[in-house]
């Protein structure tokens, strides 16, 4: 250690110094300034500060009364209680008129500031106003749901909050950690559910799984078995190749049918376009076939299964929830989920 370090270390926290680029030297604050501090602020009633403040701008104990509603007997004590703590007579009579001190004159600028910044710290946050402010949202979720909810999310921003930003993403999640680092995960609650209890949630709606086939394969028939679909040429939604059985599992409840797959892919939607053209079978999320079966010639196989229920909710960290406009868009999402009901 050099001896600069040395005499540096041996100076008490709250006073060491530092030097700027600009030369400037600044004191270092400590946990001894904090202790100072508190100290400094037991010696004074705090609710007396607004009363000195209007002393100091009226220079009268009758007009500061009046100002406050208060008694003047009421703001005589207030003042001896501010002399009592200043050490420091603060109001000055002479004569009809009062002067302020030395020291309350210094004091009348810094408590002005001072005033008016607690009233910024303590003032309540007004609402978040989506016609007029500015925000932007993650959302991570399955491509399927950014094609049913991004439309409509944008087309509420549109009308009701323009300068917000929608920015959705392909599924990453796998933790909590990876939860607070965006704003909104949508998926299955079966998967939901292993993020853990710092996690809020929203039920945005219920769905189940069909299967869906080329329109002209008429050899899937218009109901299918759990083995009748094992037999079948299959192409599948696969979630990342980092995802378990046991995490696919709870992201697809009928994943454990697909045991003849001869394709993958990360996108739902994809799969429209590979059965259309082949004789293969998928197994979709009945909005996805919906919303296939509408612009492709596709047909929607009723799959009998009993464990193909989804649930499909909104998950968000509860760190986030304090996020200016969270709250706002949480409504947001159920009312655009109610459209989908």
């Amino acid at each position: 250690m050099s001896e600069h370090q040395r005499m540096a270390a041996r100076q008490p926290a709250a006073r060491r110094r530092t030097r700027t680029e600009a030369g400037e030297v600044n004191t270092v604050p400590g946990i001894d300034n904090e202790r100072e501090l508190v100290t400094r602020l037991r010696r004074v009633n705090l609710d007396l500060l607004p009363i000195l403040h209007e002393l100091l701008r009226a220079r009268s104990v009758t007009r500061a009364a009046r100002a406050f509603n208060m008694t003047q007997p009421a703001v005589s004590r207030a003042l001896r209680q501010l002399r009592a703590a200043f050490d420091d007579p603060l109001l000055v009579s002479t004569g009809r008129e009062a002067r302020l001190s030395s020291r309350a004159e210094a004091l009348a600028e810094p408590l002005h500031r001072a005033l008016g910044e607690l009233d910024l710290l303590l003032r309540p946050a007004r609402p978040f106003d989506p016609a007029s402010e500015a925000a932007r949202f993650m959302i991570t979720t399955a491509d399927y749901v950014t094609q049913l909810l991004a439309p409509i999310l944008a087309a509420i921003c549109t009308v009701e909050a323009p300068h917000v930003v929608l920015e959705f993403t392909e599924p990453g999640v796998r933790s909590a950690e990876d939860l607070a680092r965006i704003d909104f995960m949508i998926g299955p609650r079966a998967f939901g559910e292993t993020l853990g209890k710092r996690v809020g949630v929203m039920p945005l709606w219920r769905d189940d799984v069909v299967c869906i086939a080329a329109a002209a394969n008429r050899s899937v028939p218009a109901r299918i078995t759990a083995g009748q679909f094992r037999d079948l040429r299959q192409v599948g939604f696969q979630a990342g190749r980092r995802a378990s059985p046991d995490i696919r599992a709870l992201l697809q409840p009928t994943s454990a049918l697909e045991t003849g797959l001869v394709c993958t892919v990360p996108n739902f939607l994809v799969l429209g376009a590979i059965v259309e053209t082949s004789d293969c079978v998928a197994l979709v999320p009945r909005k996805v076939a919906q919303e296939l079966v509408r612009s492709r010639p596709l047909r929607i196989v009723e799959l009998v299964y009993p464990h193909k229920r989804l649930f499909i909710d909104a998950y968000w960290s509860l760190a986030a929830s304090g996020k200016r406009g969270h709250a706002w868009f949480r409504s947001v999402l159920g009312r655009a989920a109610a459209r989908l009901a």
